[in-house]
């Protein structure tokens, strides 16, 4: 396949497009902040044949975010029209990366563009529902962090390595994530000032493990907070929560 324009890309997937920018609850809050954010959802853990969450536990592969919110409001009406699209934009990554790449090149450069006639910055989220190093993200050898060095690009993670890309990339940012099992690790990143991500279940406290909590459903931009517990509240998915999720804190 090739990329020669949006409307050809359309044509040939069938797909409206990758990525979108502040059309989520959760991104559209960035606009308060005179800020747009490009995010983009991949089908998460293997449900596309590639596996896209390498740090991924069993019970967070059952109650992924996948399964809440607008893709659950959607297919009662509509069918798994969001599953199979993020499926197919899964397949591209990995079967067409440089017709993937050219398209999220040329909407990454549209949103820029967008924010800069609004007097608004730009940041960007390519992990929402997956969790693949950005150095992935590459075309011919130049990953997207080096594409767009004037772009912030930030990512929630489980893969400890990852946060190491930050020494090495000025504009991008990650926040470390609490799985129910790596508890020592995240300890660690927190005396490093690398902040941790928590899922609660009842309430946000205000500390937690003897470090303050800030309230992470408030907006989404995390390179903007100081070392800390991000704190968030379980999200329902198909699956009902019982006590025995091991990464939401009771």
């Amino acid at each position: 396949m090739e990329f020669t324009t949006k409307a050809q890309a359309i044509r040939d997937t069938g797909l409206t497009y990758l990525g979108s920018v502040s059309e989520t609850v959760k991104h559209k809050k960035s606009i308060k902040y005179g800020e747009l954010t490009y995010s983009l959802y991949l089908s998460p853990a293997k449900t596309s044949g590639y596996e896209v969450c390498p740090g991924r536990t069993a019970e967070c592969t059952k109650f992924c975010l996948h399964e809440s919110g607008q893709n659950r409001m959607v297919e009662k009406k509509r069918g798994e029209v969001i599953t199979n699209s993020r499926i197919k934009k899964t397949k591209l990554f990995f079967e067409e990366k440089e017709f993937f790449m050219k398209w999220l090149i040329f909407e990454i450069k549209s949103a820029r563009s967008r924010a800069r006639r609004n007097r608004m910055t730009l940041s960007v989220r390519l992990n929402n529902t997956s969790d693949i190093s950005p150095l992935d993200f590459e075309l011919y050898g130049v990953n997207i962090l080096e594409i767009f060095p004037d772009v912030q690009f930030y990512d929630y993670t489980k893969v400890p390595d990852r946060v190491e890309l930050m020494k090495r990339y000025k504009n991008y940012d990650v926040t470390f994530s609490y799985n129910g099992y790596n508890i020592e690790t995240c300890k660690k990143m927190l005396s490093h000032n690398v902040r941790v991500a928590m899922v609660f279940d009842k309430y946000i406290p205000d500390q937690y493990m003897g470090y303050k909590v800030i309230n992470g459903d408030d907006y989404d931009m995390r390179y903007r907070d100081e070392p800390c517990i991000v704190g968030l509240k379980y999200k329902e998915v198909r699956t009902k929560l019982n006590t025995n999720i091991k990464f939401v804190i009771q």
